[in-house]
């Protein structure tokens, strides 16, 4: 028998509040357009992700403190001019064995595997792309005055075995680092994730600080947006989207000095994972989602296009 929309969302309460599961979900409902019923592959999606990887903590989990090794994704935002800074926790607990996978012996074929296994699953995807997309609470509290002076990064790191790092790509290009950098980095990055948990104003699943210069390593900005010099910039201003790029060391004990493993962040089937940030009903958002990728029918109509401009350059070469 076929459910309607009302039988749907119930069930899927009845299963979350009947187990006694605290979760956030986020399921994109585009019902009633043209007679079309939300997929199956769609609702799955966000409930995986929202059982699987979302907890509600009351502090910023920084690697050090948990069993598997691994952070959070931690949202970053600071004015350096006027020396105010943000955090926000996405309670993503999992975000390496999500979006990264396992580690692997640091070997040719393990440091291989790493750099495969940088892939986002179909589980974990909703409607439209998305993988996550929240309002960033209490950002209006840290009371930027000139949001173009902002610029941020979303950053989390593993330390199971070789150090592994989760980074937005900063406006000059793809990041880049050394094993021994890279240690180096992850190690400023925790330091400060974890002094800024002395700074949450409300720990809630929503967790979030607002720091100011004179906070020392808790300050969002204190360790720049190269981690003390040890990556390539790291951040892009407010308003923008850029790509996540897993950094990865090849060795732990051989020459430190060698270029750590670099690779884009892409879904199963290999379009990239873009990050944004936007303004919507005066609030500003992170979005963590994959870049569509164009239809056939896209592609003819670019061709198409392409064909006509280049037929009218053409034409006006001639007349000259």
């Amino acid at each position: 028998m076929a459910l309607n929309d009302a039988d749907i969302k119930r069930q899927i309460f009845e299963v979350f509040f009947l187990s006694g599961l605290e979760v956030q979900f986020y399921i994109f409902l585009f019902l009633g357009v043209n007679g079309m019923k939300i997929k199956l592959n769609t609702l799955v999606a966000a409930v995986v992700l929202a059982a699987s990887s979302m907890s509600a903590n009351a502090v910023i989990t920084a690697a050090s403190s948990t069993t598997t090794g691994s952070s959070e994704f931690v949202f970053s935002a600071w004015d350096a001019n006027a020396g105010i800074g943000y955090t926000y926790d996405l309670n993503w607990d999992r975000v390496f064995h999500d979006l990264a996978g396992l580690d692997s012996p640091t070997t040719p074929t393990g440091n291989a595997a790493v750099l495969t296994n940088a892939r986002v699953a179909s589980s974990l995807i909703g409607a439209d792309g998305v993988i996550f997309d929240d309002v960033l609470t209490g950002f209006s509290t840290a009371n930027f005055a000139d949001f173009s002076q902002v610029q941020w990064n979303l950053g989390a790191i593993d330390v199971t075995g070789r150090r592994r790092v989760l980074f937005t790509e900063g406006e000059s290009g793809p990041l880049t680092s050394t094993n021994q950098r890279l240690t180096q980095a992850a190690t400023a990055w925790q330091t400060y994730a974890l002094q800024s948990n002395g700074f949450i104003i409300n720990p809630a699943e929503d967790t979030f600080a607002v720091t100011a210069s004179t906070d020392g390593p808790a300050y969002a900005g204190n360790a720049g947006s190269t981690y003390a010099n040890n990556i390539t910039d790291t951040t892009t201003v407010l308003g923008a989207s850029t790509n996540i790029f897993l950094l990865a060391q090849t060795t732990t004990v051989g020459s430190q000095n060698t270029p750590a493993l670099v690779t884009q962040l892409l879904s199963f089937d290999n379009a990239p994972v873009v990050v944004s940030t936007y303004l919507q009903n005066d609030e500003w958002r992170l979005r963590i989602a994959v870049a569509p990728v164009p239809e056939p029918e896209t592609y003819a109509m670019l061709l198409a296009g392409l064909g006509l401009v280049a037929g009218i350059a053409r034409r006006r070469n001639k007349a000259a």
